[in-house]
């Protein structure tokens, strides 16, 4: 419509129109309400490994601990009015197999060498020689192996089967049975040094110091930042039974809550690890929010390095300018200021600072942080400025959101090597070490100084048994 030839009414019509356009193009954003800061949820962490060691591991691990030497004793009483020196050491390998989910059955061939004769006194004075004992026998015994929930291992059952022969001897012309007393030896040897009171092996020295290297906290450098994190562990899960293919069958989880330091305020050690708890879960995961914080001077930087004074174009008649960038929190959106120039083919110039609000959102295809469902108002005291913004608010919006972009590759990439370095692990039972690891941002949380993005990190515990 040629504007000199309008009617009084159609100017009426054409102006009030234009004034509702830029009404509800422009003013819908009150950049004075802000709505409330989002609360930061629990960056809580699972990791959780259901596995068998093989039988021949489990056999390796049981001859390597049972030491060789079972009884080394002088002067022991064998009743009877005897005495002797007696050692009892193992005689080969150590066969065991289970019994049920719970007991193991172990077979342990002894050989047994000293002397023994009268006691002192009576006869004993008179017959001071002493007669040597080197005998063979193959006894077993029931045993249910147990770590409590303070790490140490127990034997909850323990029983002489069978003492795999006979101890006899002669001496002096006489047949000596010692059978009925080494099997007492051995029972009263068992009361007092196993049973369910009595603490067999502390674990927990030994597992500190492999989550010494699990646990201690881990950095992440990114755009010459260095980002700190720790594991502070809210429980451990442990269980352990057979199975029917004769494999010890472990089901091992830890929870706890991912925390975030300052570069200078890193702690030099691992959060101490609590006590034992069951664990029910057979699952083979991982499960983690690392939460990574972003300062908004940050990111300030870096759009200005991409857009500072980059020429956009809306249309083919308009390009624009954006300089000048101050990120921060807007409630739950992430706020961008900018100044704003859009130049018109004709040489006119627009100019006004824009406020912008939306939502962070990430692109797994180009890895980028994203804005997304922007609104914007711009700050300026020029009437015709608003109005033209506010007539191409779609495509600006459009420009923006293609240009204001902030890549998260590299971050990704450093955050996957040393979560995926500090879950690595070397003993000398098994290698340890995280499956199919994922990283991406699942959540962002704008904050009074930062861009809170808790990273989600997803993949499958792997073992390799030794």
């Amino acid at each position: 419509m040629d504007n000199l030839n309008a009617t009084p009414l159609q100017k009426y019509t054409l102006y009030l129109f234009s004034s509702l356009f830029l009404f509800y193009s422009c003013k819908s954003l009150d950049i004075n309400s802000p709505g409330p800061s989002p609360e930061l949820p629990e960056a809580s962490s699972k990791v959780n490994l259901a596995t068998e060691m093989p039988d021949e591991t489990l056999d390796r691990l049981i001859n390597s601990q049972v030491p060789q030497v079972l009884v080394q004793q002088e002067n022991m009483q064998l009743g009877n009015g005897l005495e002797g020196d007696l050692e009892i050491r193992r005689n080969g390998k150590i066969q065991w197999s289970s019994l049920d989910e719970e007991r193991l059955k172990l077979t342990v061939p002894i050989q047994i060498q000293g002397e023994f004769g009268l006691q002192q006194g009576g006869l004993g004075n008179l017959f001071r020689r002493k007669v040597p004992i080197n005998q063979s026998l193959s006894p077993t015994f029931l045993i249910n192996p147990e770590i409590k929930d303070n790490w140490s291992l127990y034997l909850d059952d323990f029983e002489l089967l069978d003492l795999g022969g006979d101890l006899k001897l002669e001496v002096l012309g006489m047949g000596v049975d010692l059978s009925g007393t080494l099997e007492k030896q051995i029972n009263q040897w068992a009361s007092q040094n196993l049973g369910s009171d009595h603490e067999l092996a502390p674990l927990k020295p030994l597992v500190n110091l492999l989550w010494q290297q699990v646990g201690k906290p881990f950095t992440v450098s990114w755009e010459g930042q260095e980002l700190a994190f720790s594991i502070q562990p809210k429980a451990v899960n442990f269980e352990e039974f057979f199975s029917e293919e004769n494999q010890l069958a472990l089901r091992l989880g830890l929870n706890g809550i991912i925390q975030t330091h300052p570069s200078d305020a890193v702690p030099s050690r691992a959060f101490p690890l609590p006590n034992l708890s069951p664990n029910p879960s057979g699952e083979n995961k991982l499960e983690a929010i690392l939460p990574l914080p972003i300062d908004f001077a940050t990111i300030d930087q870096e759009l200005e390095r991409f857009l500072g004074n980059k020429t956009v174009r809306i249309d083919r008649k308009t390009v624009m300018e954006l300089s000048d960038f101050k990120t921060g929190a807007f409630g739950d959106l992430l706020k961008i200021q900018m100044d704003l120039k859009a130049i018109r083919n004709n040489g006119e110039e627009i100019e006004g600072e824009l406020f912008v609000v939306g939502k962070p959102a990430f692109d797994s295809n180009t890895q980028e942080l994203q804005v997304s469902d922007l609104n914007f108002k711009l700050i300026s005291e020029s009437a015709k400025a608003k109005w033209a913004v506010a007539f191409k608010k779609r495509k600006i919006i459009r420009r923006i959101e293609a240009e204001a972009v902030f890549p998260l590759e590299e971050l990704l990439q450093n955050t996957s090597n040393s979560f995926s370095d500090r879950l690595t692990l070397e003993t000398p039972l098994a290698g340890i070490q995280v499956k199919d690891l994922e990283i991406y941002p699942e959540a962002f949380y704008p904050t009074s100084s930062q861009l809170i993005i808790y990273m989600k990190a997803i993949g499958e515990i792997g073992i390799d048994w030794k």
